[in-house]
């Protein structure tokens, strides 16, 4: 059975969001730990890279063309990333032996996602 998949909705229509070791390694050869998901073309293409395996029609070009709600579609992404690093048990809260840049990254957008 393969898990993590991410459940995200653009258009009233649900897609299915998974970041498979290969779709880690593109994101993080041409962005780095630190991709900024909340630059847009940042998103389309880390956002199409989660999707590739189930929708590849959702190409980043296709994705700026939509252009679903940002904050919401980065949020969802970061959950299918969060769970592809660390699986079901989140990031953990004593301590990581991941990068300290990609929890650094993660906590960024985990606070930009929350209310004021």
């Amino acid at each position: 059975m393969i898990t993590g998949f991410k459940t995200t909705k653009i258009n009233n229509r649900s897609y299915y969001l998974r970041y498979t070791w290969a779709a880690l390694a593109e994101v993080s050869q041409k962005y780095g730990d630190e991709p900024d998901v909340f630059d847009p073309e940042t998103l389309s293409f880390v956002g199409s890279a989660g999707l590739r395996e189930k929708h590849p029609e959702l190409t980043p070009e296709k994705l700026m063309e939509i252009s679903p709600p940002l904050v919401t579609f980065a949020n969802d992404v970061q959950q299918a990333l969060t769970w592809a690093y660390f699986g079901d048990q989140g990031i953990p809260e004593d301590g990581v032996k991941k990068k300290p840049i990609l929890i650094g990254w993660l906590n960024r957008i985990i606070k930009r996602l929350q209310p004021e």
